[in-house]
């Protein structure tokens, strides 16, 4: 299941701090914006596995144009696919047929890639599953 909830980033003594504002009780912060923002999806995942596992009805996210930040806060939208998190942590293999040049092929063999590994990690770059 797809979700969308809106949290604020604000400074909190030496890091930066992340609630949520439609689930109060989800709140995280990181040492600066890039891993407090790492940090918001973390939480909202491990947040919203429970509840889909629990039964907790959640309530609707507020509209983005709804919300009010003070001054110095910064509002951060972080979307969760559960779907793909559940998939993620079962890490099951799925056997995929390639085709490449027979050069890209022959180079590849001669540098010991392991083409499934190689590809496995540019699809997770590409749609930013990492």
């Amino acid at each position: 299941m797809k979700y969308v909830y809106y949290a604020t980033l604000y400074h909190d003594d030496d890091a930066i701090g992340v609630k949520f504002h439609d689930l109060p009780s989800v709140n995280t912060f990181g040492a600066d914006v890039v891993e407090a923002s790492d940090m918001a999806k973390d939480a909202l995942e491990g947040y919203l596995l429970v509840a889909e596992d629990e039964n907790i009805k959640l309530p609707k996210a507020t509209d983005a144009l709804d919300i009010q930040v003070n001054k110095g806060e910064a509002l951060l939208a972080v979307q969760v696919n559960t779907s793909i998190v559940r998939e993620k942590e079962d890490n099951k293999l799925v056997k995929k047929t390639l085709t490449v040049p027979a050069y890209v092929d022959r180079a590849g063999r001669e540098a010991g890639l392991n083409f499934s590994q190689v590809l496995s990690d540019s699809i997770k770059h590409k749609l930013q599953l990492s």
